[in-house]
């Protein structure tokens, strides 16, 4: 884009849109965005994309409204989403900034929603329903709360400092990653992920409140993971539930031997190895 320099000399405290149709005219020539219609107050709608990815913006330029494809403005050193479009039917990204906060995120967004890399406490702010991926990683994350009540493909949160998944999405249609964080339970995870479950790198004990799966589960470098490896890959969800019945794992930190033996014995599974149990588990026999 031969009209944006790559460096600021000044930096306003607040976004500086357009007061003048002309003003939004000459913002659209400088920012190459063409076949846009101008509304009443100042903002655009468009049925392209728009990116303004890696361009040295501390806020955005224009007020959006709609956007008919995708909208991207990922590394751009963004405070805030003020100005982003109300509904993006397409994909919408705004990672790797300068974000505290998702207020001003899109209402609606029909593909995928990715706002990860940035510094924000919490998801509120964020649409509530996103069609395609949702992908909140690697930010600051202690909480899921604000989150998308539906995500209709992936939901990646790996690499935050979630203790709890309470607020996740109530479904997700494709795969749920909640790896590499300090998650110590499972409630608050989703009732129903129809792909693959990933929470590894946590710190998992039981399998309590254990969403019904209809892809594979990655629960390595959890302690549960010595317990249960010789059939939770498999994601079978009868004996998932069974796992839970039997009351194998006491106070996250005891594990009833009796219980254990009988519900392998009952189940047709291998014995896992006791001596790696003791190294996570008090056994009471």
């Amino acid at each position: 884009m031969k009209h944006i320099k790559p460096y600021k000399i000044f930096e306003s405290a607040s976004p500086n849109f357009p007061t003048t149709r002309d003003g939004v005219i000459e913002l659209c020539r400088e920012y190459e965005i063409e076949n846009y219609t101008i509304n009443d107050d100042l903002s655009i709608d468009t049925d392209g994309s728009i990116d303004l990815s890696e361009l040295p913006l501390d806020y955005l330029p224009l007020r959006f409204n709609y956007i008919g494809n995708s909208f991207e403005c990922d590394a751009s050193g963004l405070k805030t989403l003020e100005g982003c479009p109300k509904t993006v039917e397409g994909n919408f990204s705004c990672s790797h900034n300068n974000l505290e906060t998702l207020k001003g995120s899109p209402q609606t967004v029909g593909g995928d929603f990715n706002c990860s890399g940035n510094e924000f406490l919490s998801l509120e702010g964020c649409p509530q329903t996103v069609g395609g991926g949702f992908d909140c990683s690697n930010c600051m994350l202690n909480t899921l709360k604000g989150c998308p009540q539906t995500v209709g493909g992936g939901f990646y949160c790996y690499i935050n400092v979630l203790r709890t998944l309470e607020h996740s999405p109530r479904i997700v249609y494709e795969e749920f990653s909640c790896a590499y964080n300090r998650l110590i339970t499972l409630k608050g995870s989703p009732q129903t992920v129809d792909g693959h479950f990933h929470c590894y790198n946590n710190k998992l004990t039981d399998l309590e409140h254990f969403p019904e799966i209809n892809g594979n589960v990655h629960i390595d470098e959890n302690a549960v993971y010595y317990l249960v490896h010789t059939f939770i890959k498999n994601g079978d969800n009868f004996m998932i539930e069974d796992f839970v019945d039997y009351e194998i794992v006491r106070n996250r930190d005891t594990v009833m031997l009796d219980r254990l033996q009988t519900f392998i014995m009952d189940n047709n599974l291998e014995m896992p190895d006791l001596d790696e149990i003791k190294k996570h588990y008090k056994i009471i026999e």
